[in-house]
């Protein structure tokens, strides 16, 4: 078999690993075009921008791997696919192929600022995002950081020090919408970021460095958007097999059309776990998807079973999620010091996701209670911690 895997990530990789390591017996042909090697992305925003990364730190494969034979690496983006007769076409060639697997996963929204060039405006999601930001950030001393999530202050905490100003402008009512109000209070209470909430930007004004905001003015020489992330659907609309909010795929990673599969961010499915559809953006969706890919093209097709899982380090604070909650549960704060938190989200009785705060092992045994099914809300609340729940259940 001959197969075309578009985008080099984190889900691409795991794929490739999977099947070099299943004995895969077809070729393999990887298109990349990012123009470098496949590396991690979690760094990218993790890494303290003072320190500067090393590209061959973060690779994503072992070069053992990367040489196997059965891989071919195309540096080039594809322009177009025909899934009808399997063909795969990049600016300056094509190729066929018996299967297309789309691995493109997403890229971050820039938002339009009255007054801004758009130049000056950073986000982080590339490599290249990476070294433009280290840049911007030699001269920088006024950051403001639009979009209130993981990732706002992940790089928060990485931008502090150096006598900088950092505001972190959330449009919404609170920052940290993803957690609970405890575990939130939590981790903004730590951060040296500004935090404006009910704060949406209206203009910049580069003469003065300043961002007009419904919360007033804030100085800003330096502005970064961590508001979200779109799917890069393109090769797939023309041919009805997505929308803009992804591509809908069974619980074995295939499209209604039988040359095509997607896997990663990219991809929408049926999470058994939380009993619903859903488009996740996590390190866990890449690996398990592309697994679950990756066994059904080696013989062994066994349906998408995994538990979401999430991690976001924010200076010297690990947050861990395991589960999914909507916005909506409840929240019960089960333990609670200056150092570590743990929060249950449930509903309707029943746990739906651990937010664990400096707290490993409370994040690890949630994912091994959530593997062995339901987790009813009264008994974790008897013990008083996951892990003693979990301790509990083997006796």
């Amino acid at each position: 078999m001959r197969l075309a895997v578009i985008g080099a990530g984190q889900a691409a990789c795991t794929l490739i690993a999977e099947l070099v390591r299943g004995d895969f017996a077809g070729t393999i042909l990887v298109f990349n075009g990012e123009g470098t090697h496949p590396y991690q992305r979690p760094p990218l925003s993790k890494t303290p921008l003072e320190q500067s990364l090393a590209l061959d730190k973060t690779r994503l494969l072992p070069a053992k791997l990367a040489e196997d034979p059965r891989i071919q690496w195309i540096d080039a983006a594809v322009q177009s696919i025909t899934p009808e007769t399997g063909e795969v076409r990049t600016a300056s060639d094509g190729v066929t192929v018996d299967h297309i697997i789309l691995a493109t996963g997403t890229r971050a929204v820039r938002p339009e600022i009255d007054g801004l060039d758009p130049n000056m405006l950073h986000v982080m999601r590339t490599w290249d995002d990476r070294i433009r930001l280290e840049t911007a950030m030699q001269h920088a001393r006024h950051v403001a950081i639009v979009g209130a999530g993981f990732m706002a202050f992940e790089l928060a905490a990485s931008l502090s020090g150096n006598d900088r100003t950092i505001h972190i402008l959330a449009r919404g009512s609170r920052a940290l919408p993803q957690v609970s109000a405890e575990s939130a209070l939590f981790l903004t209470a730590r951060s040296q970021a500004i935090v404006l909430t009910d704060c949406s930007v209206s203009s910049y004004d580069r003469a003065t460095s300043t961002l007009h905001t419904s919360q007033g003015p804030v100085t800003a020489d330096c502005i970064i958007a961590t508001v979200g992330t779109t799917p890069n659907v393109e090769l797939l609309l023309a041919h009805g097999l997505a929308d803009p909010d992804g591509v809908p795929v069974d619980p074995l990673m295939q499209t209604p059309h039988p040359r095509v599969s997607a896997i990663g961010e990219v991809c929408r499915h049926m999470h058994p776990s939380i009993g619903r559809t859903a488009r996740i953006e996590s390190i866990s969706e890449a690996n398990d998807t592309a697994t679950t890919l990756a066994k059904r093209l080696l013989g062994t097709p066994t349906p998408f079973q995994a538990i979401p899982w999430f991690w976001s380090d924010q200076g010297e604070h690990k947050l861990q999620i395991a589960g999914l909650s909507e916005r909506s549960d409840k929240a019960t704060v089960l333990q609670a010091d200056d150092r570590r938190h743990v929060v249950a989200r449930h509903h309707n009785g029943r746990v739906t996701s651990i937010e664990a705060i400096n707290a490993a092992t409370e994040f690890m045994a949630a994912r091994r209670l959530f593997e062995q099914g339901a987790i009813p809300l009264d008994p974790l609340l008897d013990s008083g911690s996951v892990m003693a729940l979990l301790q509990s259940s083997k006796s």
